[in-house]
């Protein structure tokens, strides 16, 4: 995965930032990272939830979509 920092580069952001306006840089962009993460966990949820999918059941056919949801969470926690 490529660093805030390389994708600002990229976007042509200029690249004498100091120390701290990285680090922040850095920061801003995993609360971006963590808001996406949350965002596709619902939609997974969302399906879940959705009664006509499967009337409500816990089953086989629709467990997947609460797994799917818990992973993209732990995407958050390991690095």
């Amino acid at each position: 995965m490529k660093t805030v920092i390389e994708m600002a580069r990229e976007a042509g952001f200029a690249t004498s930032w100091t120390e701290a306006a990285g680090e922040a840089l850095e920061r801003f962009a995993e609360l971006v990272r963590s808001d996406e993460r949350e965002a596709c966990a619902k939609v997974c949820e969302d399906i879940y939830n959705d009664p006509k999918g499967h009337d409500g059941y816990d089953c086989y056919y629709t467990r997947p979509y609460l797994e799917c949801a818990d992973a993209i969470r732990a995407r958050g926690e390991t690095k």
